[in-house]
């Protein structure tokens, strides 16, 4: 096993955590973590590449090398031996007032002249971390990975899911490539685009025969295979077999076009809702009441002053 590192943003700092924390186990159920601050540390056989490039608020990431209290003293200038150019990074997580750029001037000339390595502050092939927090310091670096293209959409709708969130909640409720998610309230089929971005298979369901035309030309644009089905939610106990998952974005107000109340539609899903499978619900904080799932992990997203959704990870 190796040590990776993952730097959240501020934004929802907690939901980056889990997150990081949720696709490593996807793919090795031993990996273990340890958090600081906004910081992540995962032991796992799983490449930090390949977290990295599924996450929604990772800033930064990369492979730890060792924990240091004199970085001149404990850094591993073998690391440099196979790359043409390097720059050095300084990331302050701890409550002291840090120089960055005099440390990271200071620390690249050294290794600059230790190991003969060219600075490229623009485009390095290795980048050299430096990780401060209030507990420890540790010595990190990366290779560049290529930004994933984000995928199209075609048809859109006023109070579709932002794809940050969408991803968010796929990645939470722990799914892989080898396993297919269900939104049964797909919309446009944001979650799904999503979860076909990773390589995830998806099946969609949705009452309204606009919005699953929509899903398709999605679907379509981006050469996914997402199937679409125009239904009620209670399909998904027909296919109940070849999902693992269920991720989806609750209906409320003008979205949910339905005759019966939001907090019924709400407690008639919940109630047929199938066992054993990986589940993340958004839904309306006022319909707390109505989501009895237990054990369970909750987040609560501001959107503006009027809506606040929380997302529920089972």
């Amino acid at each position: 096993m190796s040590q990776s590192f993952f730097v959240v943003s501020g934004e929802n700092v907690e939901l980056a955590k889990d997150e990081v924390i949720a696709i490593s186990k996807s793919y090795d159920k031993k990996t273990s973590y340890k958090t600081d601050s906004r910081l992540v540390i995962t032991n796992s056989q799983v490449p930090w590449e390949k977290v990295a490039e599924r996450t929604t608020f990772v800033r930064r990431a990369g492979k730890i090398a060792d924990s240091f209290s004199d970085l001149f003293s404990e850094i591993d200038l073998s690391l440099l031996h196979k790359s043409d150019t390097f720059a050095c990074r300084t990331i302050n997580l701890s409550s002291k007032k840090l120089d960055t750029s005099s440390i990271e001037k200071t620390v690249g000339a050294a290794i600059k002249q230790i190991s003969g390595t060219k600075v490229s502050l623009s485009n390095p092939l290795l980048t050299i971390y430096l990780i401060f927090t209030d507990k420890e310091n540790y010595f990190g670096y990366a290779k560049p990975i290529t930004e994933a293209q984000r995928p199209k959409k075609v048809f859109k709708f006023q109070s579709e899911l932002p794809w940050k969130l969408c991803r968010a909640m796929t990645n939470l409720a722990g799914l892989n490539e080898q396993e297919t998610l269900c939104d049964p309230f797909c919309g446009t089929g944001s979650i799904l685009l999503e979860a076909e971005s990773m390589g995830i298979k998806s099946i969609g369901i949705d009452y309204d025969k606009k919005m699953c035309n929509g899903a398709r030309k999605n679907m379509a644009a981006n050469g996914y295979n997402s199937k679409i089905v125009n239904a009620g939610y209670e399909y998904m106990q027909k296919i109940e077999n070849k999902i693992d998952g269920i991720v989806t974005d609750l209906p409320y107000g003008i979205s949910s076009k339905s005759s019966d109340s939001p907090k019924k539609l709400i407690h008639d899903f919940i109630s047929i809702l199938p066992k054993k499978k990986k589940i993340a619900l958004m839904y309306k904080r006022e319909l707390a009441d109505q989501i009895e799932l237990k054990p369970a992990k909750r987040y609560e997203i501001y959107r503006h002053k009027s809506l606040t959704r929380t997302i529920l990870v089972k």
